[in-house]
């Protein structure tokens, strides 16, 4: 048995806590991940301990491309049967630009399904403007910090395997689903359970 990854630990549980701090989170940009002719590369992939997690495709204003291009890149360029690409390998693939975010936790081609990973705006969707930087900058500013990012992982993904415990999907939080729980459970701590929160 090898341990790939030591899961959040619970408060009070040094040994765990020591281990927990022996993950390795590194980032890797324009990662070659195929050996055809064409040497096909990712803008940018995370890694725990060494293993893929999380693949990115990033887009800018400054070069006319948005989030859509990046979605179109993930469905017409990035064969899913690339190791990389092949479900239970990486948690969850992200279309970025400098105004919104996309994940896909299956890619299956022009049939992936991707959905927002945005804060919203004021009540609507995409994300509100930044007077300090980029739109999406909450993304590695806030979510991708290393103890944000493990975890959700050790928290906030669930994967779904079955009978023969074989992965047949991920459930990675949107960002609201994300950015709620963090604040329920932080007033719970700060002002104890059952004070004002009905539902």
């Amino acid at each position: 048995h090898v341990d790939l990854y030591k899961l959040l630990p619970t408060p009070g549980n040094a040994s765990a806590f020591e281990n927990f701090g022996k993950n390795i989170f590194s980032v890797t940009r324009q990662l070659r991940y195929s050996n055809d002719e064409l040497q096909r590369s990712l803008d940018m992939v995370i890694f725990i301990n060494g293993l893929p997690v999380l693949t990115f495709e990033l887009k800018n204003s400054l070069t006319k491309q948005t989030v859509a291009d990046a979605v179109t890149q993930y469905q017409s360029d990035r064969n899913p049967k690339e190791l990389l690409f092949q479900l239970g390998r990486c948690v969850a693939h992200m279309a970025v630009d400098d105004a919104e975010v996309r994940f896909c936790t299956h890619l299956t081609g022009k049939t992936s399904w991707f959905l927002p990973f945005n804060q919203g705006d004021h009540g609507g969707a995409g994300n509100a403007p930044n007077p300090a930087g980029h739109r999406t900058a909450y993304l590695w500013e806030q979510v991708w910090q290393r103890d944000s990012w493990l975890e959700i992982l050790g928290r906030y993904l669930v994967t779904r395997r079955d009978s023969k415990k074989k992965v047949t999907g991920f459930i990675f939080p949107r960002y609201h689903q994300l950015d709620a729980t963090r604040k329920l459970q932080a007033a719970v701590l700060a002002e104890g359970a059952g004070h004002k929160y009905l539902i």
